[in-house]
């Protein structure tokens, strides 16, 4: 299982407006540090959906419940009390003890708790579940694809529980026992405070997505006039707006380095760059000498991003672990009508010689044929810079000629061009594997 096909297919089936969901998954390796969370351990939730990752542990879980349903502990005596005479979730508290029983929760073997959007993970190789966090529109797909190829009634089930108990809990006790159970949750009063009013929870153990994973595009969700209907209203046109992608599109380049879709967010970062390597990057960008301020940046961007959706030019910043810009790379100068683009790219020095823009002309040359329908996909290089010719040269692309006089640099000197050319079929035999 790949996740990037699966970010892929899952964006082309609820639109590129959708949530990303949140792995869960356990080990001994704290992958991010995190600090206490006071109350409910969906709290931290936030962060996550904004990009960043969080290891929780007994030490940073201080709900009581949250750290006996998720296997760090044993049940609190206060729990049964608490849960039906102060939450009054249950008549009486031996009807806590017997839900509980009946549960047999299993404690967890390992020391961390991880949570993370799926674009920010490498394998889906150690985890637990994918957590949904679906509108009602979103619900009826997730829904009837877990109903695809499983006539059982519990198909999709919503068990009592609070909501790390309905979206963790269920999830690992199906896992141990390789089942096909999906989970609706968060009905819990508890929980719901942390999340918009119109979401609720929808998880899939592991031992189910391995099947699903390969059924998504066989069922309704693709070439179906009924969810066509559904994706377009879960992602209505943006024409004349700030395009504003909830989930931005995420690639993996490496363990290290991801693409991220850039949004007005990202404008500080991206100065900060810009403004620290200044004489580096001006050689052969002349746009940098216009980029003045952290305003000069944001308004290129509102300008990329106020496109409408059918000629929106995605520009992706290149992304280290500490979610520090390394350079950006994109679309631009697109021919729509005859599904013609151009990539262009820059790096920070520091960042060069790794592959880094390689890897990532490769994955966008991917993306635009196969989501875009593009046919061709140009570069174009000052013939001087060689590590800028270097990418186009190394995945095969054309040499078509070269553009005399073709750009005129920050230094009052004009350079000739070099212009590569690369087509569908040949992204599929080339760069494809």
């Amino acid at each position: 299982m790949d996740i990037h096909t699966f970010i892929t297919s899952y964006q082309e089936a609820f639109g590129r407006q959708a949530e990303l969901p949140i792995a869960f998954w356990y080990s001994d390796r704290m992958e991010a540090p995190t600090g206490k969370v006071s109350g409910c351990l969906f709290k931290c939730m936030k962060q996550v959906r904004n990009g960043k990752s969080i290891s929780l542990s007994s030490e940073t879980i201080t709900c009581g419940g949250g750290k006996f349903y998720t296997g760090f502990t044993e049940m609190p005596e206060r729990v049964p009390g608490f849960v039906s005479l102060k939450e009054k979730y249950k008549k009486t508290p031996e009807m806590v003890v017997d839900f509980v029983n009946e549960l047999q929760i299993p404690r967890a073997d390992k020391t961390y708790l991880h949570f993370a959007r799926i674009d920010k993970i490498t394998s889906f190789d150690d985890v637990e579940g994918l957590l949904f966090l679906p509108t009602p529109d979103m619900l009826s797909g997730l829904a009837t694809w877990a109903y695809f190829d499983n006539n059982t009634p519990d198909a999709v089930a919503a068990p009592f529980g609070s909501g790390c108990c309905s979206a963790i809990t269920q999830t690992i006790i199906e896992n141990r026992k390789q089942g096909k159970r999906t989970f609706l949750g968060f009905f819990d009063p508890s929980v719901r405070p942390y999340f918009e009013a119109e979401l609720l929870s929808f998880t899939i153990p592991m031992s189910r997505f391995k099947e699903m994973y390969h059924t998504m595009r066989e069922s309704c969700l693709f070439d179906t006039h009924a969810w066509g209907k559904i994706r377009e209203r879960i992602q209505p046109s943006q024409t004349g707006e700030v395009h504003l992608p909830l989930s931005p599109i995420s690639f993996p380049i490496f363990p290290d380095i991801h693409l991220q879709e850039i949004s007005m967010e990202d404008a500080a970062a991206i100065y900060h760059a810009i403004d620290t390597h200044r004489d580096y990057l001006r050689t052969w960008l002349p746009f940098v000498d216009n980029i003045r301020t952290t305003a000069d940046e944001e308004a290129f961007l509102k300008q990329v991003l106020a496109a409408p959706a059918e000629r929106y030019e995605p520009i992706f910043g290149i992304w280290n672990q500490q979610h520090e810009i390394c350079g950006l790379i994109g679309f631009h100068f697109s021919d729509f009508d005859n599904h013609r683009t151009e990539l262009g790219y820059w790096l920070l020095p520091e960042y060069q010689h790794r592959g880094i823009v390689t890897e990532g002309v490769r994955k966008l040359c991917l993306w635009a044929i196969q989501e875009k329908g593009i046919k061709r996909i140009q570069i174009r290089c000052a013939v001087d810079n060689a590590a800028s010719n270097a990418v186009p040269v190394r995945l095969g692309f054309t040499h078509e000629g070269t553009e005399r006089c073709g750009e005129l640099l920050a230094s009052g000197e004009y350079t000739d061009i070099h212009i590569y050319s690369i087509l569908k079929e040949e992204v599929q035999t080339l760069l494809e594997g």
